[in-house]
C-alpha cells in the first residue's frame, strides 16, 4: 500500500510541477523531442536507477533503495529531479523524495509552504495502525 501511494503522489507531483503552455498543449504541429541520453537499471531487490536527457535540455533522473529489506516494514526511498526550460528560457528544477513518511517536493513551481509542510509531516514519527492487516 506505502508504495502504491508513494508512486501515486509521485505522478501527481509531477503532473502538477510541470509547466502549461496552452499553445503546445493544444497545438498539433509541434515535433517530437529526441531524448539524446537514456539510462535505466532495475534491480532483483526492486531498487532501480533512470534518467534521461531530451534536445530541449529536459532532463530526469531518479534512484530507488530498498530501506529494510526483508522485513514487514521494507520500503523504497526515492530520490530524484527533473528540469525543463519555462517559456522565458528559465532553467526550472525540482528534486524530491519519497518513502515510507511521504512525498517531500521542492524548488521551481513548488511553493516553499507546501515543500515545508510535507517535510514536516515526512519527519513526524508515525504510529502504528493496530487494527490494520497488512495483505499477504
Amino acid at each position: 500500500p506505502c508504495q502504491i501511494f508513494v508512486s501515486l503522489a509521485l505522478c501527481l507531483a509531477v503532473a502538477l510541477g510541470a509547466p502549461v503552455d496552452e499553445h503546445v498543449a493544444t497545438s498539433t504541429h509541434q515535433p517530437p523531442v529526441a531524448i539524446l541520453e537514456s539510462t535505466h537499471e532495475k534491480h532483483e531487490d526492486g531498487s532501480y536507477n533512470f534518467s534521461y536527457l531530451s534536445e530541449d535540455g529536459t532532463h530526469r533522473r531518479e534512484e530507488a533503495v530498498v530501506r529494510n529489506q526483508g522485513t514487514e516494514d521494507e520500503y523504497l526511498e526515492i530520490t530524484g529531479s527533473y528540469s525543463y526550460f519555462d517559456a522565458t528560457g528559465k532553467e526550472v528544477t525540482v528534486t524530491y523524495k519519497a518513502d515510507d513518511h511521504g512525498f517531500v517536493p521542492e524548488g521551481g513551481p513548488i511553493l516553499p509552504q507546501i515543500s515545508v509542510a510535507a517535510k514536516q509531516v515526512s519527519e513526524q514519527v508515525s504510529q502504528p495502525d493496530q487494527d490494520y492487516e497488512k495483505p499477504p
